[in-house]
């Protein structure tokens, strides 16, 4: 593990990768609203096997994971804070870099690009995710500290999340997305752009991922049928592959 400094913090990010040629850019695995590095662990092992020294592979813990700066407010914790702990990755890793997001991952990306523009990246994977909430792609219930956190556990095991955020830092994301509208900034996206979900997702609705793919232009989406929110270990090897396939699409300037 290595960190990078923030105007708040030191932030902890994983190297997958650590004898890839920096000349090959780079990946960038963003984890969702309670997840940490961790829920990674296996597509990035795959990822680097995969590779071999082609390109690095970079697992950020966004704040309020791992040891990672974490704020006891939970203000700290909104897009706006993220998209910045982003771009302090970005500045970091080799270019170019894919932006590999899942879940709130999704909005980090698209509040980063809202933010700092596309500069220095090639391609982006928004996977099991959404540009607006609203009231269908509800993560938590509770309005208290005591009572999301109590969910966030039970959440957690269901999403085989290994590890995941202290109760204040999925307050604070969660207030944060819950008031987010990113819609207006997919038509602006000019990046190729895979989109991901699968069918059975309980926590954010297939029809969100359809509507991220309408709004930015030449995005393809894939359905995953059988799939539920946490692709990364419904299948592992199969989201490896789909990864890989696009960058060698994007590579080959032959992706539609």
């Amino acid at each position: 593990m290595a960190f990078v400094a923030t105007h708040d913090g030191a932030l902890e990010w994983i190297d997958a990768n650590p004898g890839a040629d920096p000349a090959g850019g780079s990946f960038i695995l963003l984890h969702g609203i309670q997840g940490t590095a961790s829920a990674w662990s296996d597509v990035a092992n795959r990822l680097t096997d995969k590779l071999g020294t082609k390109r690095s592979v970079i697992v950020p813990n966004l704040r309020g994971r791992g040891a990672s700066l974490a704020p006891d407010l939970p203000a700290a914790y909104g897009l706006d804070e993220f998209s910045d702990d982003l771009r302090a990755i970005v500045q970091m890793a080799p270019k170019p870099v894919t932006l590999v997001g899942w879940s709130m991952g999704v909005l980090v990306s698209l509040a980063y690009l809202a933010r700092y523009g596309e500069l220095g990246l090639d391609g982006l994977v928004l996977a099991s995710g959404t540009s607006h909430v609203g009231d269908e792609a509800v993560w938590f219930h509770s309005d208290t500290l005591t009572g999301l956190a109590a969910e966030a556990r039970e959440r957690a095991e269901r999403l085989a999340l290994a590890s995941y955020a202290s109760p204040s830092a999925v307050a604070g994301a969660w207030a944060s997305v819950r008031a987010a509208d990113l819609r207006p900034v997919l038509p602006n996206i000019s990046l190729p752009t895979l989109v991901l979900h699968g069918d059975l997702d309980d926590q954010c609705p297939l029809e969100h991922s359809r509507r991220i793919a309408s709004a930015i232009p030449g995005a393809a989406l894939e359905i995953w049928p059988g799939s539920g929110h946490n692709l990364m270990a419904d299948d592992p090897q199969r989201l490896v592959d789909t990864i890989l396939r696009f960058y060698a699409a994007v590579q080959a300037d032959i992706f539609t």
